[in-house]
């Protein structure tokens, strides 16, 4: 952006010596002119291909973050929808059975462990909206918490991640503002949190 604005700055310095008010000037300094002039479109056709080079690397950054998330979304879904079947699978265990007295520890629900590379990653952390980055941070951590502990909770917070990294990649095709973005996430945290009282009811 700073050497389009140069490039603009530059082409419009250039172009007051057509003006009628400077012929005189411009027949005087003839030759210092034409070198100005010279240098003038030569500093400007450096500045516009910088900007063009950067405006390209920066929209193939985009594409690559835009691929790693989708690589994010599927490892997600995949713990996700395993998760589901282990909890449908001890839900219909009897409430004597052997097995539901350590059935998680012995059968924990996967954790999508490509997240942790996936925010470390400098094109990340770089590229992503610091909205989803903070968000994701959060639900990495309570994610490691509830594992064990609570797999219902832990399927919610798998569903939450999903979701927002797929808000995530609409923010990088340019599909929502940021704005929009911060609204959604918003309501995903107040989701997870009804959930979270309606976990807290069912227990009085």
């Amino acid at each position: 952006m700073l050497y389009l604005v140069l490039t603009v700055i530059l082409s419009l310095f250039g172009a007051f010596t057509f003006l009628p008010r400077f012929k005189g000037l411009v027949e005087r300094y003839n030759t210092g002119i034409n070198f100005l002039l010279t240098l003038i479109a030569t500093m400007a056709g450096v500045m516009l291909a910088i900007s063009i080079t950067n405006y390209e690397a920066g929209q193939s950054e985009k594409q690559d973050v835009i691929k790693l998330l989708g690589a994010a979304i599927s490892s997600v879904e995949q713990c996700h929808d395993y998760s589901e079947e282990l909890m449908e699978y001890f839900s219909k265990l009897p409430k004597d059975h052997a097995l539901k007295t350590d059935f998680y520890q012995k059968n924990p629900p996967p954790y999508p462990g490509y997240l942790d590379t996936f925010l470390t990653q400098n094109i990340v952390s770089k590229n992503l909206s610091g909205i989803a980055l903070a968000k994701l941070n959060e639900s990495l951590i309570n994610l490691k918490r509830v594992q064990m502990v609570n797999v219902p909770l832990y399927i919610e917070t798998l569903k939450l991640t999903n979701e927002l990294l797929a808000l995530e990649v609409r923010f990088q095709k340019g599909e929502l503002t940021e704005t929009q973005l911060d609204s959604r996430v918003n309501q995903l945290t107040e989701e997870l949190q009804n959930f979270l009282l309606g976990q807290s009811s069912e227990t009085i």
